[in-house]
């Protein structure tokens, strides 16, 4: 399939994006609601594509204002196009979540551009194969989702609460350490792990946990497609 293929199939896919596929969900969670994100401000790692730019794609239909980041400029610039195609709002930010800087200036630039932040995707992930893998892997899966919460926190704090979703097996404990103590303050940290799914489910499970329909679950690990915890 091409590429302008598989944008068409994607865009039609992820519009009615709205539940936690294959985990139970109940049918308000799973219902189709156009505009349910309106007015909340979304920060996507590793939005350029696949998983990422699915979830991009779906908050923005669902009304969101989506900031996605990644290394790979032009096709960030292309999913930025695409959504707003479709009228829907968002803006790419060179960035990398390997880097403490980078990670700095991509939530800050979010937050002055959209005056918040409600909900973080920390998607940005690497697959480690072999030894020479390992510390790219390490520095991406693991301390890139480090990185990313100690600068989303802030923020969403200052907004009065919001949602962390960690897309990383390598950062479950660290989502239950950051559940347990910013639960307090109104934000919630979650794991979702993707299996050998299409990404347009990975994005609608990503809408369902991220709603209110789903208020209740704090430092859970959410396996969507046969992933194991």
């Amino acid at each position: 399939m091409s590429r302008a293929s598989r944008r068409a199939v994607l865009g039609g896919a992820v519009a009615t994006a709205a539940g936690i596929a294959a985990s139970g969900t109940s049918t308000a969670a799973t219902r189709r609601t156009p505009g349910r994100f309106t007015g909340k401000v979304v920060l996507i790692t590793g939005g350029t594509s696949g998983i990422g730019e699915a979830t991009a794609c779906a908050f923005a239909a669902a009304g969101a204002r989506v900031v996605l980041g990644g290394r790979r400029t032009a096709l960030g610039r292309e999913v930025e196009r695409t959504i707003r195609a479709a009228r829907g709002e968002a803006t790419y930010l060179e960035s990398d979540v390997r880097s403490a800087s980078s990670m700095e200036g991509f939530v800050t630039e979010a937050v002055r551009r959209y005056g918040r932040l409600d909900i973080a995707f920390n998607n940005a992930g690497v697959p480690v194969g072999s030894v020479a893998e390992w510390s790219d892997g390490l520095a991406t899966n693991a301390h890139g989702q480090f990185l990313a919460m100690k600068y989303e926190l802030p923020h969403l704090i200052a907004s009065g609460g919001g949602h962390i979703i960690s897309n990383s097996p390598s950062a479950q404990d660290l989502v239950k350490t950051a559940a347990a103590e910013y639960g307090v303050q109104g934000v919630r940290v979650n794991t979702l792990l993707a299996g050998a799914v299409p990404a347009a489910a990975v994005a609608q499970a990503v809408l369902g946990l991220a709603g209110d329909e789903f208020s209740y679950l704090n430092g859970t690990t959410i396996p969507v497609g046969g992933a194991s915890a």
